[in-house]
């Protein structure tokens, strides 16, 4: 056994230690605490473990932000997790990743165990939420693995500017489809480019519940020329931005094929490369109509949707 596979043979072991605790615990919620207008539940399913958040009005409790198989830590059961590990396609082997919003931490999880040597920086505003990500999802930091509470834009802007990324991902939407509006405009993907690598690919999860789908698209492709969208089933569009050369859908497909047999991931990688859209797949959009987000003009209903 080579040392990489041995390595990720002890971690694994070290994670369903952390979590074993776990399987005695009875179906149903058990724990919730509020955080900001939330509660901050876990609900456990069988094997299935839900982080969910819980609007403390209304009680409304659809909002799963993440989900851990407690038989299988290293598999993405969201299809829009597997869909943001795409930036593999056009980054095989990031030496350093920044990821704002962390959750249950299943995306940092994934890249700690299968690239033992990339460095995976983060950033959460929730404390609340890191702890339970710990407690609950077995997430152990350490010097490869960080997590700083912070807004995610003020933590690029606080960076030095030879601080660059080879994978950029923006996972800071809520369940009812709201995005902070500091990481939506063009001033932030600016800011996300000067953070890049040469080789260097964003990816943002936004949900088309809340309708600004078009005036994300357009305002990622203000910085980034070449644009990749994917549609998944659970009502999420995840955005891929890079500066480099354009892919055909068949190389996509290829290299996500490759990667996927390559690290032996057990979620689907290449069934969400073939979801990928090119924009001009996607007139219904009507990106013409669409404006530029920036910071200085809000559309007037934009965060109508924030509470609710």
């Amino acid at each position: 056994m080579n040392n990489q596979k041995y390595w990720q043979t002890k971690n694994l072991e070290a994670i369903q230690q952390r979590i074993s605790w776990l399987y005695e615990q009875p179906d149903g919620i058990i724990f919730s605490q509020p955080s900001g207008i939330h509660f901050l539940t876990i609900k456990k399913i069988k094997f299935i473990i839900q982080l969910v958040l819980v609007e403390q009005v209304t009680l409304k409790m659809n909002w799963v932000q993440s989900i851990l198989n407690l038989n299988n830590p290293m598999y993405l059961i969201f299809s829009y997790t597997q869909a943001m590990m795409l930036a593999l396609v056009w980054n095989s082997q990031p030496q350093k990743i920044y990821i704002a919003g962390f959750g249950g931490g299943s995306i940092p999880q994934v890249f700690h165990h299968y690239f033992p040597e990339t460095i995976i920086e983060c950033a959460e505003v929730d404390a609340s939420i890191l702890s339970i990500a710990q407690k609950f999802f077995g997430v152990e930091l350490n010097d490869r693995l960080k997590v700083k509470i912070q807004d995610g834009r003020e933590y690029l802007e606080q960076q030095n500017q030879d601080n660059l990324y080879d994978i950029i991902m923006i996972d800071v939407a809520f369940g009812n489809g709201y995005m902070p509006y500091n990481l939506a405009t063009k001033e932030f993907y600016e800011l996300c480019d000067r953070h890049l690598s040469n080789s260097g690919v964003i990816v943002v999860n936004t949900l088309n519940s809340n309708d600004f789908e078009a005036e994300y698209i357009k305002t990622i492709k203000t910085v980034f020329p070449s644009i990749y969208i994917c549609h998944t089933s659970g009502k999420n569009t995840i955005i891929i931005g890079t500066r480099g050369g354009f892919l055909s859908q068949e190389e996509i497909r290829e290299k996500a094929k490759f990667i996927q047999d390559y690290h032996q991931f057990s979620f689907p990688l290449v069934d969400r490369a073939n979801e990928i859209k090119m924009i001009d797949e996607l007139s219904n959009l009507n990106l013409d109509q669409a404006s530029i987000l920036q910071d200085t003009a809000s559309p007037a209903n934009y965060f109508d949707s924030w509470l609710f």
